[in-house]
């Protein structure tokens, strides 16, 4: 009996995935699956899927190639050969696992809707959506509301205005209560602020061309005097409101709310003789 006539012991023929060479090459080193995931630090679940070839068992086909290369350098195998080896099976798998092809069969022609029938619908399809159009149009009614509100401001519009029925403010124009109120010397002027005593509590000498905005304050607790009016110019919110009294005389009492200052009157205050003016 030659050699060749020997049967090849049954390890040799388990021989037939890339999971077989592993596992016999772990046995041959002595190791048991336990020492080989301490080497690799990967579970033994999943080395055993390994060995057995089942790689659905696995995350992912990076995983499994991966995992393979891992196992063959802790046995001492080469670990690009495993690796292919482990590719090719994964490839072989998936054309296993492919759907048969099934030839396409078309629908039977006479199934089908005829160009005359489908242009029918089509058309129906349009009519039906522009009678809906028409008749949401023709049933919505205009809003009462809205139209009293505009008839009212017609006829508002029409109506005319005396000139009695007319405020001053009107005539003299809206002006904001918080206007500021502005002095600008137009050339060296004395000006005072009077309390409601008529006590003068602070007075000072604006240069030409100077300009001093009233503070709020002012405005409300005290009224303006000055002994030559034509050299200054007051102003609400940039509007010039005029003359506040004759050309060198001494006018006091000047209210400085912008109403007042914007009315007519020009802040209906008291004109008096100019007496000296005070030294600054």
């Amino acid at each position: 009996m030659t050699d060749e006539d020997v049967a090849p012991e049954q390890g040799e023929l388990a021989i037939t995935r890339t999971g077989d060479r592993l596992r016999l090459a772990r046995e041959a080193a002595g190791l048991s699956l336990a020492d080989v995931a301490t080497r690799t630090r990967i579970t033994q679940r999943h080395l055993a899927a390994i060995e057995k070839s089942d790689f659905s068992e696995l995350p992912g086909r990076t995983y499994v190639t991966g995992f393979a290369r891992a196992y063959a350098r802790a046995v001492d195998l080469p670990e690009a050969e495993i690796g292919a080896a482990v590719r090719q099976e994964l490839e072989d798998d998936e054309y296993g696992s492919r759907p048969l092809y099934e030839a396409y069969e078309p629908t039977d022609p006479a199934r089908l809707p005829t160009a005359r029938l489908t242009w029918t619908l089509v058309i129906v399809t349009l009519l039906l959506a522009s009678a809906y159009g028409v008749w949401r149009f023709l049933s919505v009614e205009p809003d009462e509301a809205l139209i009293a509100a505009q008839n009212r401001a017609a006829d508002e519009s029409e109506a005319p205005q005396s000139d009695a029925a007319a405020t001053p403010a009107t005539k003299a124009g809206a002006v904001a209560a918080n206007a500021p109120v502005v002095l600008t010397g137009l050339s060296e002027v004395w000006i005072g602020f009077d309390d409601a005593t008529g006590k003068t509590e602070n007075w000072r000498t604006l240069e030409a061309g100077e300009v001093y905005q009233v503070p709020p304050a002012y405005i409300e607790q005290f009224t303006l005097r000055t002994s030559i009016p034509q050299a200054l110019r007051v102003t609400v919110g940039g509007r010039d409101v005029g003359s506040i009294g004759p050309a060198d005389t001494l006018v006091k009492g000047i209210s400085l709310k912008p109403a007042d200052l914007v009315a007519p009157t020009g802040g209906s205050g008291a004109a008096a003789p100019a007496g000296p003016r005070p030294k600054g």
